[in-house]
């Protein structure tokens, strides 16, 4: 056997990987296939066939071997038990689906499996992402509603949270709240379960708020996140937080002596803002610049922070800056709910 060695002259060594014993193939019959779970992780599939259909309308030999992972231990997976044997399949899922739905000219009667064995159901997601680039945002995007359905069990209905578009809003959340854990200034796959279960209640209120995709940038996902987390399902916030949806405003301006001025209500000034761009011409998602995260989730959570206390102004205070950063340090719900 030829040696292998790297730059430096350093031989690579060998490794007996049938001995690992992880690794098997098989046939198997294309009903026992379809029968098999997707992963619990699995992207939005359908949206993934949606592109699909093209490239998988004819059927090739490649489109026959499937990955399927199986457990060889029991495992847990959010209070779900799994018993040692159950299987997977990880890598073949828009396949499956194209073929239940009679998307090919013809379905294979068999299919070749390469089988995957792992003690551990975390190993088995991990072997998942494997199959993706680690951290591309779309396939991130496509996770997230992975992520919510198989772990979290729940199904999204808000077109921006199925399509997984809160990515930023909810690792820059993340980073604000638990910024000894979270400080990453892009989501990254392996932090992306964990961040979910930090605000899962938080999002399955906002997915029956944001209905208009189009009315939230990461900035107000962000800062309804922390909202949501503070207030919990109050009524005014709710209120609120549905007005910025619909784009509400009412911008009577108030008369005193011969000036007028701005004293609107904060759901106002939010909107106001993000139509016309006045305090930060050039929103995005990097952190540092002026109309960055960092700067326009404060501005965002200082005027619900007004609108909660019924509040009118006309611009926002000089230390605004620093609300973002220290929101953590405000009484949320859920230590309002330890409590009772």
């Amino acid at each position: 056997m030829n040696t292998v060695t790297r730059p430096d002259g350093t031989p690579v060594d060998f490794r007996d990987v049938k001995a690992w014993g992880v690794i098997d193939s098989y046939w198997m019959p294309y009903q026992e296939f379809q029968d098999l779970p997707e992963v619990f992780c699995q992207r939005n599939t359908e949206a993934r066939l949606n592109r699909a259909r093209k490239h998988l309308a004819v059927l090739l030999p490649e489109h026959c071997i499937v990955f399927v992972a199986k457990l060889t231990q029991d495992d847990e997976l959010q209070g779900q038990r799994f018993r040692a044997g159950y299987r997977w399949r990880i890598d073949s899922n828009t396949r499956a689906l194209n073929w239940s739905t009679a998307g090919s000219d013809v379905i294979p009667k068999d299919l070749f499996v390469i089988e995957l064995s792992f003690a551990e159901i975390d190993r088995i997601q991990f072997s998942y992402n494997t199959f993706d680039s680690m951290d591309s945002v779309e396939r991130n995007q496509e996770k997230l509603y992975g992520i919510l359905q198989g772990p979290y069990k729940f199904t999204p209905t808000s077109p921006k949270i199925i399509k997984g578009q809160i990515l930023s809003a909810l690792n820059k959340a993340c980073c604000f709240y638990f910024p000894d854990l979270y400080e990453n200034l892009s989501p990254k796959t392996h932090e992306l379960s964990g961040q979910v279960g930090a605000f899962i209640e938080e999002i399955k209120i906002l997915d029956e708020i944001i209905t208009d995709a189009k009315a939230w940038d990461q900035a107000l996902v962000c800062a309804a996140l922390m909202a949501v987390r503070r207030w919990g399902e109050n009524e005014r916030l709710i209120e609120g937080l549905t007005l910025i949806n619909d784009g509400y405003m009412n911008t009577t301006m108030t008369i005193e002596g011969k000036t007028k001025r701005k004293l609107w209500d904060g759901i106002t000034q939010i909107n106001h803002e993000w139509l016309n761009d006045e305090t930060f011409p050039d929103k995005g998602t990097n952190w540092f610049k002026d109309g960055g995260l960092n700067n326009t989730v404060s501005y965002v959570l200082y005027w619900l922070e007004k609108w909660m206390e019924n509040k009118k102004g006309e611009k926002v205070s000089n230390n605004y800056k620093a609300i973002g950063p220290d929101w953590r340090k405000r009484k949320t719900s859920r230590d309002v709910t330890a409590l009772v």
